[in-house]
């Protein structure tokens, strides 16, 4: 197995850090670590359980959009397995998480409705809005999202802000 990849049949994912010599993001040598290995410890006690910062709280697979924003932190977004069975047991809708890559703590921010990707995210001028894309709720015909009832599902932007009026990020 490659070492970006060590586990055969990668069903979760992982996220690459690239670690520019010297800090200089200009340079063409770098090295490199595994700033997550998602997966699932309600379900393995190996390696697919993921790395020691992924627990029950805020398990995930298939990380896709990947942001920093000026603060220094990751911004995870997941388009993976929703089935809720098998290796995907618990692991519930895609979502989005936000990594600290200081001390690897991630933590879940936010799930989508059932059947979506969770893709694509700005703020608003003052930081206090965030707009997160939710794309195809209801793939499988599973979700009314977000009309409801029987409402034929619609892809749309979310605005998420905070009870107390600040910045999220």
């Amino acid at each position: 197995m490659p070492a970006p990849n060590p586990r055969l049949g990668n069903n979760y994912g992982q996220i690459v850090r690239w670690l520019p010599v010297n800090q200089d993001h200009g340079a063409d040598i770098f090295a490199w670590d595994l700033f997550v290995m998602a997966g699932n410890p309600t379900q393995h006690s190996d390696m697919y359980a993921g790395s020691d910062n992924i627990d029950a709280d805020n398990m995930f697979n298939s990380p896709d959009g990947l942001a920093f924003v000026s603060k220094g932190l990751l911004w995870i977004q997941t388009d993976g397995k929703y089935t809720n069975t098998g290796d995907f047991a618990g692991q519930g809708n895609n979502q989005m998480l936000v990594g600290d890559p200081a001390t690897g703590e991630i933590r879940r921010f936010m799930v989508g409705p059932k059947e979506c990707e969770v893709t694509g995210f700005a703020w608003s001028a003052d930081g206090r809005t965030m707009f997160v894309g939710i794309q195809h709720p209801g793939e499988k015909g599973n979700s009314h999202f977000p009309g409801g009832g029987d409402s034929v599902p619609r892809s749309c932007v979310v605005a998420i802000s905070r009870e107390n009026g600040e910045a999220i990020d």
